[in-house]
């Protein structure tokens, strides 16, 4: 049996309508999503998603809007508020907004409610651009930073750009292919454009699981509207269903691999009994350089390559060797998240001794360590990265 590819995942939804389009297309979007989310979160994954105006087609307070966003909030209050979410607490919270002081003090009033009640619901975190900021690209770049996955409906260049800020990291990009055109008429035809380029090279867009790998292609056509024409259940099922298929995502070990060091037996030790436990619980692929198969003649590639895509790096200084902190640098300055590790007693040198560690006891039992490591990752796997946009 495969494991679940989106408990603790959080899902980036983004896209819009063009106000001419069919107001009936619009509102099977609008349901669509609905139940998407309502799927994502009773099955363990969280959600990404912005904040502020709600433009509607000819500014008729009936008529659907062209953004999703608040649908998306929407749905998650209520499912905090009946408690039929999964999200696991080791993840931080399930719900993560971003948006600009611009943006914010655009939320219509109507709305005004159920933004503070999120707000003091404990289960929404928002992250905010530099002040007197609003840039769409900035935002962007922020919300692939902090998501996993991509699901995308209508809209136009905005969904396409973020489409490749995920493609370039590895990361899943969904598109589905109901024509919604976009709420600013720009872009080359967007999610509709990118669901059709998914289906003819579905390896560019996600990756399955195995014995699921090769089915990729099969549930993208499973998850087609047919212009809104297909029954609204059988769509969100599949979805969530290839959502919940998608490969692991992996975290990458940077460590001392000397047998030679007398430190060696102690970290090898943590890792298998305590490391590897605690990744395979929360959901994650581990990727430890010298034990895992690389496809790499060359070390040095893999390591920068598979911590470039990882999802997240224990990096542990037991030892102090200088590569694990090169490769530390890289981690911090590409914005991944870190969890970094030491041997009780360790001297970690430098400014890193400023960045939160785990030091762990040698001596501790397996049930003990496991436990003493979930809780120090609980604590600080949602913190911000050093380089924020």
């Amino acid at each position: 049996m495969t494991k679940s590819g989106l408990v603790g995942r959080r899902v980036n939804i983004s896209g819009s309508a063009n106000e001419e389009t069919n107001p009936e297309i619009i509102q099977y979007g609008h349901q669509l999503i609905a139940g998407t989310v309502r799927g994502i979160l009773s099955e363990g994954g969280g959600l990404i998603i912005g904040a502020g105006k709600e433009p509607r087609a000819g500014r008729n307070a009936n008529a659907p809007s062209l953004v999703f966003d608040w649908t998306v909030l929407e749905n998650a209050a209520s499912c905090f508020r009946g408690g039929s979410y999964k999200w696991p607490s080791s993840a931080g919270v399930p719900l993560i907004v971003v948006t600009s002081q611009k943006s914010e003090s655009e939320i219509p009033d109507e709305r005004r409610g159920l933004w503070n009640q999120l707000l003091s619901s404990g289960l929404m975190r928002v992250e905010s651009i530099m002040p007197g900021a609003r840039s769409a690209a900035i935002l962007r770049d922020r919300q692939a930073q902090l998501g996993d996955i991509l699901l995308t409906l209508g809209g136009g260049t905005g969904v396409e750009h973020l489409a490749g800020l995920y493609q370039d990291r590895r990361r899943p990009v969904i598109p589905l292919d109901l024509p919604l055109g976009a709420n600013r008429n720009d872009g080359t035809g967007g999610s509709t454009l990118l669901a059709l380029l998914a289906r003819n090279k579905p390896e560019n867009f996600l990756a399955l699981q195995a014995p699921l790998s090769e089915m990729a292609n099969t549930y993208l056509a499973m998850i087609s509207t047919r212009n809104g024409t297909a029954k609204l259940d059988s769509v969100i099922s599949a979805l969530i269903e290839l959502l919940k298929s998608l490969e692991l995502p992996r975290v990458f070990y940077t460590r001392l691999l000397n047998p030679e060091h007398e430190a060696f037996p102690r970290v090898e030790t943590f890792f298998r009994n305590v490391v590897d436990p605690v990744v395979e619980l929360l959901g994650f692929k581990r990727i430890d350089m010298g034990i895992d198969a690389s496809k790499h003649a060359f070390v040095n590639i893999a390591v920068f390559e598979d911590i470039h895509f990882a999802s997240v790096v224990v990096a542990d200084f037991t030892g102090v060797r200088p590569n694990c902190f090169v490769e530390a640098g890289y981690v911090l300055g590409r914005g991944i998240r870190l969890i970094a590790t030491a041997e009780k007693g360790t001297q970690v040198p430098f400014d890193l001794y400023s960045i939160l560690h785990h030091f762990w006891e040698p001596n501790l039992d397996n049930t003990e360590g496991q436990a003493a490591f979930l809780r120090f990752w609980k604590n600080t796997i949602d913190r911000n990265p050093v380089v924020r946009i």
